[in-house]
């Protein structure tokens, strides 16, 4: 149970602490480059936003607003699939991700980042779906050890009156 308690605070520093090496570039008369759906440059603009949003708990609402106006889906994915977020906000994540046409060829960074993190978005939601089942067996047992309590006063009670 400690384990499913600081899981997302692990993952939220894995995340913080990932980066991607520049791929190399093919040589001449080599196949032609894919096109990527997002540039290096749009995904170091994604994760500046991401990791402000993700450091700066007073500007999340306002960060999260923009990014809803601007309809821009990878960032609404993004913002939408971290630690932080609800099991509600992980399946609008997971809903933003299938409408996104990604190429993860190992010369889109970008397209590849947002695969990884639609995984993790896949992972959380099993995640809370353990969490809660464990949950709802915790409350069973409870139910279950305050119905043997109250067995067990009422038989020292009575054990008490026939003394």
């Amino acid at each position: 149970m400690p384990m499913i308690k600081y899981t997302p605070l692990i993952l939220l520093l894995f995340l913080q602490g990932c980066e991607f090496v520049p791929t190399k570039t093919p040589a001449p008369g080599a196949a032609e480059q894919p096109t990527c759906r997002i540039s290096e440059m749009r995904l170091d603009q994604l994760q500046g936003i991401e990791s402000r949003f993700l450091q700066k708990p007073d500007q999340r609402s306002s960060i999260m607003q923009r990014a809803i106006r601007s309809k821009d889906r990878a960032l609404l994915a993004l913002l939408l699939s971290t630690p932080l977020s609800s099991t509600k906000q992980l399946q609008q994540a997971k809903r933003h991700f299938s409408k996104i046409v990604l190429y993860p060829h190992p010369s889109c960074p970008g397209d590849r980042y947002l695969g990884i993190r639609n995984q993790f978005a896949t992972t959380l939601l099993w995640m809370r779906a353990e969490q809660d089942n464990l949950l709802e067996e915790n409350r069973n047992l409870q139910v279950k050890i305050d119905a043997l309590t109250q067995i067990e006063t009422d038989l020292n009670n009575e054990r008490e009156v026939q003394e």
